[in-house]
């Protein structure tokens, strides 16, 4: 059963992610997937993503979050989603 945001400690990363940060083989091949290519572009035509990261990697994730909302509720970025998420899922 996955675990979602909600359920884990402020901070914690889901068990995915802490395996690919353990595997940089991994993590490189899920970077430069198609994918991934997708997704981020999707996410770029939302808007400022270089600036949604910085501001994650600084702590505060909302705008990130926000962009990836927005980008689920449509059809092409859902599609581009369960499209990672069944990468991630086939590793």
């Amino acid at each position: 059963m996955k675990q979602s945001a909600a359920d884990r400690p402020s901070g914690s990363l889901p068990r995915e992610a802490e395996e690919l940060m353990q595997n940089p083989s991994a993590l490189k091949a899920l970077i430069q997937s198609p994918e991934t290519k997708r997704l981020i572009s999707l996410l770029q035509q939302q808007g400022d993503l270089q600036g949604a990261a910085k501001q994650a990697k600084a702590g505060d994730a909302s705008a990130l979050q926000e962009m990836l909302r927005r980008l689920g509720q449509s059809r092409e970025g859902g599609d581009a989603l369960t499209n990672l998420e069944g990468r991630l899922e086939r590793r």
